[in-house]
């Protein structure tokens, strides 16, 4: 089992295939490599393929110090380094291309593109699912409805998904406690505070950097309209909605993200 040293705390990362660039699976809060676990084995037959896992998740170590997104790309980044990986192209589930962003200020022109899955890249006005997220995510401040606002986001980002998929996403997130929980709803509220929409933070890379966003839910024509007209007036923006319904698409529709994710990055 591959091991890079992240300002001395071990990070666990799995490490399939070969080829250049090199692309960092990176997980949201609360979940491990393992939601990558299928589309690793696809696109591994033709690409290197690296899957982590953050501190205190999965088989990395857990950190005795607080930490946020600031310390997640110093973990990504130590990956990389521990690697070999000279050229990275990360996928960024659910709140982590965050950290992905940050990445991209440490490494430059190392990152020629970053693909993101699931993530909320516009304001509520064109996103229904987002005042439910937000208000669950505040939820997870307050120890005595943290649970509460757990069972609010698995059940919006589960709606409709096969058994498998849903089994393995409860028995993993819900290993994580409310320590873990709480830093993730702090953290995402104040990313959002900081920096704003994500399309916007994306639009301030200079020189600018493809971007793919793959997603299945929320399935609302609006959402997908928005950024396709995002993408008009920024040719190196592209999304496609996945046919999945769940949060999670690397493990519900694994082969049609994998041929997305092929034709973005050739």
């Amino acid at each position: 089992m591959p091991f890079a040293d992240s300002e001395g705390i071990r990070i666990y990362y799995d490490d399939k295939g070969e080829g250049d660039p090199v692309l960092l699976c990176l997980p949201g809060w609360c979940n491990t490599h393992s939601i990558f676990a299928p589309l690793a084995e696809r696109l591994s037959a033709d690409h290197r393929v690296l899957a982590m896992d953050w501190r205190g998740h999965g088989d990395s170590q857990a950190s005795d110090r607080d930490f946020g997104f600031a310390e997640m790309a110093v973990d990504a980044h130590a990956v990389i380094e521990a690697s070999g990986a000279q050229s990275v192209i990360p996928i960024a589930q659910g709140q982590a291309p965050w950290a992905a962003v940050e990445l991209h200020r440490r490494l430059g022109e190392r990152m020629p593109k970053m693909i993101i899955s699931s993530w909320p890249v516009i304001s509520p006005s064109g996103n229904p699912l987002a005042s439910r997220f937000l208000n669950a995510i505040r939820a997870l401040q307050y120890y005595e409805r943290w649970r509460e606002g757990v069972e609010q986001l698995l059940t919006m980002w589960l709606s409709g998904a096969p058994a498998s998929v849903e089994t393995q996403i409860r028995n993993q997130m819900l290993l994580q406690g409310y320590a873990t929980w709480s830093r993730a709803g702090r953290e995402i509220l104040a990313m959002y505070a900081l920096e704003g929409e994500p399309l916007r933070v994306l639009s301030r890379f200079d020189p600018p950097v493809p971007v793919l966003h793959v997603y299945c839910q929320p399935r609302a024509p609006e959402f997908l309209s928005a950024q396709e007209s995002f993408a008009g007036d920024h040719p190196w923006y592209s999304v496609h909605r996945l046919e999945g319904v769940s949060q999670f698409p690397t493990l519900e529709v694994p082969d049609e993200t994998a041929r997305v994710i092929r034709d973005f990055i050739q």
